[in-house]
């Protein structure tokens, strides 16, 4: 059996590096935990409550699946679609309000 030794000074930056590296894959993995279980939680509704919830036709919608515009899982002629997918989208097209007309808007009401 081989002994090594080493200075107090490099044990010490080398306990400091192991004890970061440590730190940093805990919080991977549970970073990755969290992604997982949001993942099983996600919910997946129908066409139809995507097109009541997007309030468009069922032609958009295929226009929009198309287009790639909206990810879905196709199960035996059955579309689905992450519901945090269709809030993606309403999210991403909000126009947001001119701070000034909103004021003017106030004032009138």
């Amino acid at each position: 059996m081989e002994v090594i030794t080493i200075e107090s000074k490099a044990y010490q930056a080398l306990a400091t590096k192991l004890d970061q590296l440590h730190e940093a894959f805990r919080a991977f993995s549970q970073e990755k935990e969290d992604k997982e279980s949001k993942e099983d939680k996600e919910v997946w509704i129908d066409s139809k409550a995507v097109c009541e919830r997007l309030n468009i036709s069922t032609r958009t919608l295929y226009r929009l699946r198309k287009e790639r515009l909206i990810g879905y899982s196709n199960v035996r002629g059955h579309y689905r679609f992450k519901q945090s997918d269709v809030e993606k989208i309403l999210n991403e097209r909000l126009i947001a309000p001119n701070p000034e007309t909103l004021d003017e808007l106030r004032q009138i009401i």
